[in-house]
């Protein structure tokens, strides 16, 4: 059964791909808040004194939105938690949502 749910939610790409799709557009913010311009103003809405090396991140959920009112659908959203990993405190989450050709649809942020 799930097999076949996944076959009509993942049309164009597959679960571990939007997976890496996330981790690579979380990479990309937190290069861009450390290395480069920080354009979203990130920074400053991290913990202080801490560098991009000290966050960790892992798999929080990815979760199918089958009637929602905030997100067309069907819709998928996969959710990284961004950690300090020394203290494994949770610093925010990081989500994306996509539509079932792949495509991102909204982007979602949470700074705890």
């Amino acid at each position: 059964m799930q097999k076949e749910i996944e076959s009509l939610l993942f049309q164009k790409k597959t679960k571990d791909q939007l997976i890496e799709e996330t981790l690579t557009s979380l990479s990309g913010l937190l290069a861009d808040a450390y290395t480069g311009e920080d354009v979203n103003e990130l920074r400053k809405m991290l913990p202080e004194k801490i560098q991009v090396e000290d966050i960790g991140v892992k798999l929080k959920n990815v979760s199918l939105y089958l009637d929602s009112i905030d997100f067309p659908v069907p819709s998928i959203e996969v959710s990284i938690v961004m950690m300090l990993e020394i203290k494994e405190f949770e610093i925010g989450v990081y989500s994306i949502i996509y539509d079932t050709q792949g495509e991102q649809i909204d982007e979602i942020l949470i700074i705890d």
